[in-house]
C-alpha cells in the first residue's frame, strides 16, 4: 500500500546519505578474530604455558603465559577502545614472534615447529591480502635464518636438512594456498560489493524517481485541492489498491501483473468523467480524484467500481483470473491539504 512522500526531495536525499550503514564483513571477521584469539589466550596458550613449566622449559613457558596474558588484555582493549587495526596487529605480531621461536626452540619434545601452519591464515586474515604477504615473508626469513644459519645457542632445537628443507617448502606451499584462497576471495567479495552498491543505487534511483512522481502529482492536485477549498466546492478523493497483486506476479509472472495493472486502469478511465482525474499512486494502487463530488456519492462510484473490477472477465491460458479492487474514500472538508485527504483515504482502505 502506497504511502506519502516528503514534500521536500532533497531533504530525503540528505536524510538517505546520512543514514546508510554498510556492513564490513572485513571488519567483523577482525572483530571475531580478536575475540577468539582472547579467547584462546585462556583455553589453549596459558595451559601449554603451564605444561612448559612442568616440564622445566622456563623460558617457553614464560613467553606462552605473557602472550596469553597479552592476548587477554588485547582482547579488552579492542572492545573498550575499538581499535581494531592496532589488536590485529599486536595478534599478528604477537604469533609471528611465538612461531619463531618454536621453530628455534623446538618447543615441546620438539613439536613446536608444527603450529607453524597457523601463521599464514592469520596474518591474510586480520591483515588482509597484500599486508599478510608482508608478514609471511617477514616469517619465511625468519625461518631461513633461524634454519640455515650457524646459530650455536644453547636452546637451538637440532633438525636435519632434509626436515628443515621440508618444514621450510611445506610452509611455503600452505602459505601459497592461503593466499590465492585470500586473493580470489577478496576478488569475489570486492565483484559483491560492486554489484550490491549497484543495485542500491538503482533502487534509490527509482524510489527518488516515484517519490518525484508524486510529489508532482500532490503539488497539481494541491492547486485544485485550494481551488474547492477557496469557492467552498466539494471534492472527494477514492484510492483504489489491486488485491493481492504480488500473489498475481508470483504465480503468473510480472508481464502478467503489469497487463493487469494496465486492463483495470483503462476500465477505471472509462468510469470517470472528463473533470475526474487517475494516477497510479503506487505500484498496486491508483488515486482518483472527484471534484464537485460529495463523500456520499464518492462511496457510491467506490462501491460500483469495485463491482465492476470483479465483474472483470480476465484470462490467462484459458483460465479466468479473479481481480478485485480495495478502496478508501474521503473528501476534502476537514483536510488541510491534499496530502491529509489522501491520508485519509489512505487509512480507511482496511
Amino acid at each position: 500500500m502506497g504511502r506519502l512522500p516528503s514534500k521536500n526531495i532533497e531533504e530525503y536525499k540528505k536524510n538517505v546519505n546520512e543514514n546508510v550503514c554498510e556492513y564490513n564483513p572485513g571488519l567483523a571477521r577482525n572483530i571475531f578474530l580478536i575475540k577468539l584469539f582472547g579467547l584462546m589466550g585462556v583455553v589453549v596458550t596459558m595451559p601449554f604455558g603451564i605444561l612448559a613449566l612442568f616440564r622445566g622449559n622456563t623460558t617457553l613457558s614464560m613467553m606462552l603465559i605473557c602472550i596469553s596474558s597479552v592476548l587477554i588484555l588485547n582482547y579488552f582493549f579492542a572492545s573498550k577502545r575499538e581499535k581494531y587495526a592496532f589488536s590485529s596487529s599486536v595478534i599478528v605480531y604477537l604469533f609471528l614472534c611465538l612461531f619463531l621461536y618454536l621453530v628455534y626452540s623446538g618447543g615441546i619434545e620438539n613439536t613446536g615447529s608444527l603450529w607453524i601452519y597457523v601463521f599464514p591464515a592469520l596474518a591474510l586474515f586480520l591483515h588482509g591480502f597484500k599486508h599478510g604477504l608482508i608478514d609471511i615473508g617477514i616469517f619465511v626469513l625468519g625461518m631461513i635464518i633461524i634454519l640455515y644459519m650457524p646459530l650455536d645457542a644453547p636452546l637451538m632445537a637440532t633438525y636435519n636438512d632434509e626436515y628443515k628443507s621440508r618444514l621450510l617448502f611445506s610452509f611455503v606451499t600452505v602459505s601459497f594456498l592461503a593466499s590465492l584462497y585470500e586473493y580470489f576471495s577478496g576478488k569475489s567479495f570486492e565483484q559483491v560489493c560492486a554489484l550490491s552498491k549497484k543495485l542500491i543505487k538503482v533502487a534509490k534511483e527509482e524510489h527518488l524517481a516515484e517519490l518525484a512522481r508524486k510529489r508532482g502529482i500532490g503539488e497539481e492536485y494541491e492547486l485544485l485541492f485550494a481551488y474547492a477549498k477557496k469557492h467552498n466546492e466539494s471534492m472527494s478523493i477514492v484510492l483504489a489498491d489491486i488485491d493481492y497483486l504480488p500473489d498475481i506476479k508470483g504465480r503468473y509472472g510480472n508481464d502478467i501483473g503489469e497487463m493487469v495493472i494496465h486492463e483495470i486502469k483503462h476500465s477505471i478511465e472509462n468510469c470517470i468523467k472528463n473533470s475526474e482525474a487517475i494516477v497510479r499512486w503506487s505500484g498496486a494502487e491508483f488515486l482518483i480524484l472527484l471534484p464537485q463530488t460529495v463523500y456520499a456519492d464518492a462511496c457510491k462510484f467506490a462501491e460500483a467500481l469495485e463491482q465492476r473490477i470483479k465483474n472483470m472477465t480476465l484470462t490467462h491460458d484459458g483460465k479466468p483470473m479473479h481481480i478485485s479492487l480495495t478502496t478508501g474514500v474521503t473528501d476534502i472538508e476537514n483536510s488541510n491539504s491534499i496530502y491529509a485527504a489522501i491520508r485519509n483515504a489512505d487509512s480507511k482502505m482496511y
